[in-house]
């Protein structure tokens, strides 16, 4: 592959989104940005390591707290010990036209991951009062995006972040009544899809007519990959409703990133239809039954393949042979480029990082910036 002259990192990832010759194979450490610096204190190592090696960034927008949509119904939340005295319980109300819609969440008291115990749709006269909800005009502010363009110039990437219709409803529902649904509730569950897709349309519309961002980006359609769902499931309820979106996108000039956890051989072939240009973050067997020189394959050019080290292996391997995984990863994802090394998770999956944790981590940057260069290829 040709490199290109020394590049910014906004021209890095644009090019290689488009499977373009890049200067050096882009590198990113997912959810660590310097500007942003509001997580744990242990993260301090990770900015430094950002800054220090001048590391891609995907810098993700959303509206702020005062440009946010109201919500369209009143909600209401209450915290509470749990039986468990390590736990909270946190109960939300939705009022709907049809009545009160409650989940009930568990958050560790440290500040870990919580889980949803109890989802707002349990029964199909639940999705009923989820739909009896009248939808509104779009009306989220965007002046702080161009803040946030001015602020950052050609450092990153500038992504807007857009809600996906089908992990809408999964939200609601949880895995297993969507899993359900599939088979037993279709057409309910078709009804929802769309409700929750029309806001997704109208939202991207509302950005890409005030010109923001230089890609657009979601997740969610991991909750509709084998083996919860079929291919046909996949199908139906994410490639027919995401090309749509992908088509608004690529016809305002702009670029499409979106976020799979799970094994894309079965779904592959569906993100390229979508018109997917970057799709994050390829989790390596025994994750996923794709290897990342299969995946190169069978995208040809056509998808920009981003992830490749796992992010239990910052947990369980020592920088040595960190080391060694990414030294493999690149040899097999590098080549050609379309490819940016990426853990398959942020670091939040964490309360905090340990020495292992951070060790791990500047293995993976020293190593990967190492082995960056195609003028070496």
């Amino acid at each position: 592959m040709l490199s290109a002259p020394r590049l910014s990192s906004r021209e890095r990832l644009w090019r290689a989104f488009r499977c373009q010759a890049v200067d050096r194979m882009p590198i990113r450490l997912g959810g660590v940005d310097p500007m942003f610096p509001g997580r744990d204190p242990s993260w301090a190592p990770l900015y430094e390591l950002v800054e220090r090696h001048e590391l891609d960034l995907l810098r993700t927008w959303r509206p702020a707290r005062e440009e946010a949509e109201p919500p369209r119904v009143r909600v209401r939340s209450e915290r509470h010990d749990s039986p468990k005295p390590h736990l909270w319980e946190v109960t939300t109300t939705m009022e709907t036209p049809a009545g009160p819609l409650t989940q009930i969440k568990v958050l560790p008291k440290d500040g870990g991951e919580g889980r949803i115990r109890e989802h707002y749709v349990k029964t199909v006269e639940d999705a009923r009062g989820w739909l009896s909800v009248p939808d509104r005009k779009v009306a989220a502010g965007v002046a702080s995006y161009f803040d946030l363009a001015r602020a950052t110039g050609d450092r990153a990437l500038l992504m807007v972040s857009i809600p996906h219709a089908l992990y809408t409803v999964q939200q609601l529902t949880g895995s297993e009544t969507l899993a359900f649904w599939f088979t037993d509730e279709r057409a309910l569950l078709r009804e929802m899809v769309d409700r929750a897709f029309a806001h997704v349309e109208a939202l991207a519309k509302h950005y890409l007519a005030h010109g923001i961002g230089d890609c657009y980006g979601w997740v969610g359609p991991e909750v509709c990959i084998p083996p919860l769902a079929s291919p046909r499931d996949f199908r139906e309820f994410v490639v027919e409703y995401d090309r749509r979106i992908a088509g608004l996108v690529h016809d305002a000039g702009k670029l499409v990133w979106v976020h799979c956890h799970g094994d894309m051989n079965p779904v592959l072939e569906g993100f390229i239809e979508i018109g997917t240009d970057c799709l994050n973050p390829i989790e390596p067997p025994p994750t996923g039954k794709l290897t990342l020189t299969d995946a190169k394959r069978r995208a040809g050019g056509r998808l920009c393949l981003e992830g490749g080290v796992q992010q239990s292996d910052f947990d369980l391997l020592a920088p040595p042979l960190m080391a060694c995984r990414v030294e493999a990863v690149v040899a097999e994802g590098k080549p050609g480029g379309g490819f940016i090394l990426c853990p398959t998770a942020s670091p939040m999956t964490w309360p905090s990082l340990n020495e292992r944790h951070t060790s791990n981590y500047r293995a993976f940057v020293e190593t990967a910036i190492r082995l960056a260069s195609y003028r070496q290829s």
